[in-house]
């Protein structure tokens, strides 16, 4: 009976650490290196980018031609601004809640890897 007492405070510390060090804020996706991440085709500016830009971010309001943040609606200014949209998109930033807007996971990692990849005009 004794021996059994004396097992369960290292049993308990065990289970403690197992579970400490099993819990991270990592998603499988930032695992990954960036060529199995991304794959190997790049996500279009045209057929991916600019409609998540269109619906998200060029509207009314935000950043079209007139306000007073860089306009979004126009291709050039998408790739000239293209590591402040990802790390603003990617950090939960923009679209801005007040905007009632919000990315899906799909929408994100396609901006991330279309600047990773380049930021191509394609």
């Amino acid at each position: 009976m004794m021996a059994i007492k004396n097992l369960y405070l290292p049993c308990l510390w065990v289970l403690l650490a197992c579970t400490i060090f099993s819990c991270t804020t990592e998603n499988e996706a930032d695992l990954l290196p960036e060529e199995e991440r991304c794959g190997e085709e790049p996500a279009s500016l045209s057929g991916y980018i600019m409609p998540i830009i269109n619906q998200n971010c060029a509207i009314s309001g935000c950043h079209v031609s007139g306000s007073e943040r860089v306009n979004l609606s126009v291709p050039e200014n998408i790739i000239q601004y293209a590591n402040q949209i990802r790390n603003f998109t990617q950090s939960g930033f923009m679209p801005a809640p007040e905007s009632g807007k919000q990315l899906t996971a799909a929408e994100l990692e396609s901006i991330y890897c279309w600047v990773e990849n380049g930021e191509l005009d394609n």
